[in-house]
């Protein structure tokens, strides 16, 4: 059994129809034997309105929470997924970054990865569970919330 990593971007989970499709996709790759982690975005434009109604309230906007506000729309969108693939008679589990064990380095908006520790997503791997990772969070030695919402940077450990 292969461990297979999906990532899906905004425009991918922009709609509950669009969710619903990439559900079916998940379904099927675990039907034909393999785990799964999902990573999704935020929904369609979810993040420019956010962003929008930061600048609303402050011309500048603190960016530890610009980290805390752009964070909520992944947060949607791994419940949403889930319940999904939960539809489909599939077990699946949403997880934060901090859930997930997404550790990074104290850099709000633009942190990068510098560990990811496994053992909790490797339990409900183990338990058949496709798990729905929110995508562009971490949390810091601090346990703060840090973002790479500039350029959305991402990086790849292994699981």
């Amino acid at each position: 059994m292969a461990l297979i990593v999906q990532k899906f971007g905004g425009t991918s989970v922009g709609s509950v129809e669009r969710i619903q499709a990439v559900a079916q996709r998940v379904a099927q790759t675990v039907q034909a034997g393999n785990s799964l982690v999902v990573v999704v975005s935020a929904m369609g434009k979810t993040t420019d309105g956010l962003v929008k109604l930061a600048h609303e309230i402050s011309p500048t906007p603190n960016r530890r929470e610009m980290d805390m506000l752009l964070s909520t729309g992944e947060q949607v969108t791994i419940a949403l997924m889930s319940m999904a693939i939960q539809e489909l008679g599939q077990p699946a589990i949403s997880m934060t970054g901090m859930q997930v064990g997404i550790v990074t380095e104290a850099e709000h908006t633009r942190a990068r990865i510098l560990s990811i520790e496994t053992d909790r997503l490797q339990r409900h791997l183990r338990n058949g569970k496709v798990v729905v990772v929110a995508g562009f969070q971490g949390i810091t030695s601090r346990n703060d919330l840090e973002s790479s919402s500039s350029g959305r940077r991402s990086a790849s450990r292994s699981l």
